[in-house]
């Protein structure tokens, strides 16, 4: 069964300075659930040293004999660390102040800026608690459109029924002392006369009461024809914006309406095409899916292989890479509706020159997952955010159970899944680790282990399933395997597999149909062959090749202008 993986709190929601003895030895987060080990006291949050005691049976820092069983539940750190002055989870939905660890979690549950759904049919929304009522009443455009004037109107309703009422019973009493008069009292025409006029009256009154009540109706129909334009038009609305919203992550594009029908381009930039450095790209060409065709467009200012691009507002964006020396921590756009086509240096940068990492467009905001940190030689286990507005801040969003690169990302429901991948440079060190990351709770966790440990694969999203293509495995072996996850149950189902082995391809779906470019395997060495997969069909398809041999590039489906 999986567990949910909470490291420690993020010192920077906290009051002040917290002390160093407070800050787990291993996430270097303020201890969450604190434990220490047997003889030392080193202090670990109960996840970080669970997740470290599966693979290992020493303390992380004094490398004594250290079992789940042995480990220590300090009361005294749990007593300091309550009394600490916290942010509320719900920081940035707006909730202000602080309040101490120890009632943090009731705070919560309680807290009016926590997230809850509006629970009007079609709408789905997420709004502060202390704010559904009135949205779901008065600002939601899915609610119920209500009259203002409805009350008085039923009131008027009622009104003129019980006045029809009495006006009939009148009216036929009337008649009776009529007919009365006439058998009993001849002559008196007067009277008669006289009722008559008053019959007459109540006859002209009902004729205006029946006239204003059909004028109510109509206007009631009127109304009901108005609030279902309004609806039709904000349907409509909708659906433009569900046609044009796409999220592309290293050249995984979302599934959908995304693109239009007669979108077939596809860009592919980047990567290398043989060992050396000089064999590093800058080259761009775009390969035409319908036609067969590739043709070339305006080179990128640097040649970068093992970069991570994504689509925002109809943009193409690639971040960090290296050339062979170095890693990049620079950002470089393509702006599509930019006459002629020309690459530019975008003004943020990213937090460390990274390589081999992943990134994906969120909310407005740029998630950089994992990768090899130039700064610090080593493998990242860092998922950073950063926004795409001025004046691109970066922060710290979370950081995995341990350090992945050659791995993949992707978003399904709102979630970002993180999957397979290296802790290392070599492939006996991949990984088969699922971890899911919720933008709302907040939280770390692992999910449903892949089918086996593999690296170096591309990936698209394919409704709630991620469709994991090619790669290599724990022994070093390229592979032609093409699985799909389904993030809901964890469960793999294998597809129909690749015509050739591939590791270090890249790959775009679009509709359904996914296509695969270049990448490498052993026996053929450096491919720029091209092939594609309808969902539902039983082989993949052979396409013409592209101009350039590719490993490790980026490939994302054109935007439209």
């Amino acid at each position: 069964m999986a567990h949910s993986y909470q490291q420690g709190y993020d010192e920077r929601r906290f009051e002040g300075q917290v002390r160093e003895d407070l800050l787990c030895s291993i996430c270097h987060e303020v201890l969450r659930d604190p434990r220490t080990c047997q003889n030392r006291e080193h202090p670990f949050c109960l996840s970080c040293i669970s997740q470290h005691l599966r693979n290992s049976h020493t303390c992380p820092e004094c490398r004594e004999h250290l079992t789940p069983e042995t480990l220590k539940n300090p009361r005294f750190l749990k007593n300091i660390l309550s009394e600490l002055k916290i942010k509320c989870d719900h920081n940035e939905r707006g909730c202000p102040g602080y309040v101490q660890l120890g009632n943090l979690q009731n705070h919560v549950e309680k807290c009016g800026f926590a997230p809850v759904m509006c629970r009007n049919e079609g709408c789905g929304m997420l709004v502060n608690r202390k704010d559904k009522e009135i949205h779901e009443r008065e600002l939601c455009q899915f609610r119920i459109p209500k009259c203002h004037d409805c009350k008085d109107i039923k009131a008027s309703q009622d009104a003129i029924k019980a006045c029809e009422d009495a006006i009939k019973e009148n009216v036929d009493e009337m008649k009776a002392r009529q007919d009365e008069v006439m058998i009993k009292i001849t002559g008196k025409e007067s009277e008669q006369d006289e009722m008559n006029v008053k019959v007459n009256e109540m006859k002209a009154n009902v004729d205006e009461i029946k006239q204003t009540q059909a004028e109510m109706k109509a206007d009631q129909v009127m109304f009901k024809a108005e609030v279902s334009q309004q609806f039709q038009r904000v349907t409509e609305m909708l659906n433009e914006l569900l046609q044009g919203s796409n999220v592309s992550n290293n050249g995984a594009q979302a599934i959908g309406p995304a693109f239009p029908a007669n979108n077939q381009d596809i860009i592919i930039f980047g990567g290398h095409c043989g060992s050396g450095d000089d064999k590093i790209l800058n080259t761009v060409e775009k390969f035409n899916l319908t036609e067969g065709t590739s043709t070339e467009l305006p080179p990128r200012n640097l040649p970068r292989s093992e970069s991570a691009s994504c689509v925002y507002n109809g943009d193409v964006i690639v971040t960090g890479g290296h050339d062979g020396q170095a890693g990049s921590d620079l950002i470089e756009i393509l702006k599509m509706n930019k006459h002629p086509l020309r690459w530019t240096m975008f003004d943020g940068k990213l937090p460390v020159k990274l390589s081999a990492h992943d990134v994906i467009v969120y909310q407005n905001r740029l998630y950089i997952i994992g990768g090899y940190n130039w700064n610090e030689a080593k493998t990242s286990d860092a998922i950073y955010e950063l926004s795409l507005a001025p004046p691109y801040t970066v922060k710290l969003l979370a950081r995995m159970p341990y350090g992945r690169r050659n791995h993949r990302a992707e978003i399904v429901n709102g979630k970002l899944f993180i999957l397979g991948g290296s802790t290392t440079s070599v492939s006996k060190d991949a990984t088969d680790s699922v971890v899911v990351y919720d933008f709302i709770k907040k939280v770390l966790k692992p999910c449903t282990s892949l089918y086996k440990p593999v690296c170096k694969m591309s990936t698209v999203t394919w409704g709630n399933m991620i469709i994991l293509v090619g790669g290599g495995d724990k022994n070093g072996k390229h592979l032609n395997d093409v699985i799909m996850y389904h993030t809901e149950s964890g469960r793999s189902e294998r597809l129909p597999s690749l015509k050739h082995k591939r590791g270090g391809a890249s790959a775009v779906i679009m509709h359904d149909v996914i296509v695969v470019l270049g990448g490498y395997n052993s026996e053929e060495g450096h491919l720029n062959s091209v092939e594609s997969f309808t969902m539902g069909d039983d082989q993949w398809k052979k396409l013409p090749g592209m101009k350039e041999k590719r490993l490790w590039a980026n490939a994302v489906v054109k935007p439209r202008n």
